[in-house]
């Protein structure tokens, strides 16, 4: 899995660009959490980027402090999946969010469809506030990564 997102890739002719797969370990901690994700998770699945959700994620740019800031989390969006410092589970729509502390916790929601299929939806920057209430209400843990 590469460390970086490159878009160029979209304007080459990619409609899909891998991000990665999720980890036996990120797995195991999120049926833990979730047992309703048993059997749909699977660590020889990519996860993809379509080029459609480019577009939507770029309605979220004027949420971060600025537009370095929002193109520096673009890439780092690999980087966040294999190495964030929450995981989250939407409790309603089966995402799975993978949160990273940069000038804000940046929230990466992936999709988890029910074959399994797992699809990147897009990234926010969420507040303190919004971090403390999910971790409070059970929707968000600290991920501690076994180095």
């Amino acid at each position: 899995m590469a460390n970086i997102l490159d878009i160029s890739a979209f304007d080459k002719g990619k409609t899909c660009i891998s991000l990665g797969k999720l980890s036996s370990d990120k797995i195991a901690f999120l049926i833990e959490k979730a047992p309703h994700l048993s059997g749909k998770l699977n660590p020889d699945t990519d996860i993809l980027f379509w080029k459609d959700r480019l577009k939507h994620t770029e309605l979220h740019k004027n949420d971060f402090i600025s537009d370095s800031e929002f193109f520096n989390c673009l890439e780092q969006i690999p980087s966040i999946i294999v190495k964030p410092d929450y995981l989250s589970i939407h409790p309603k729509d089966n995402s799975i969010s993978f949160i990273k502390k940069f000038s804000a916790h940046i929230s990466v929601a992936i999709r988890v469809s029910a074959s399994g299929a797992l699809s990147y939806r897009t990234m926010y920057p969420l507040t303190d506030d919004q971090l403390t209430n999910y971790i409070a209400k059970g929707r968000a843990w600290v991920w501690n990564a076994k180095a």
